[in-house]
């Protein structure tokens, strides 16, 4: 299966990444560029390359925060409804907290 985690500067992305593959928060500085990383999750191993028929998830990161956008909010400023052709869902997480991201895998 193949993965692509997209976000603004500071959305938490490489976090989200090494939380999902070490199972911790590690540590990091602003990524430039991009990563390519190989995230195994319950025996399913994720990559990233052709997506063009992936369903799409989103992690509304950062919920712990008090200033945190709803999920809903989230997903019609990112103009989710009007997709039509993917199937989508989006997710409230922390990353640094662990919440919400195996829901969000499960699903």
């Amino acid at each position: 299966m193949r993965i692509l985690i997209l976000g603004l500067d500071g959305a938490g992305k490489t976090t989200i990444l090494y939380r999902l593959q070490v199972g911790e928060v590690v540590t990091t500085i602003p990524t430039i560029g991009f990563n390519v990383e190989t995230v195994t999750y319950k025996n399913l191993k994720f990559q990233e390359e052709e997506l063009r028929k992936a369903i799409l998830v989103v992690f509304a990161n950062k919920q712990d925060m008090e200033q945190a956008m709803t999920p809903s909010e989230m997903a019609n400023s990112l103009g989710l409804p009007a997709l039509k052709d993917r199937k989508w869902q989006i997710f409230k997480t922390s990353a640094t907290k662990g919440t919400g991201l195996d829901e969000a895998m499960e699903w």
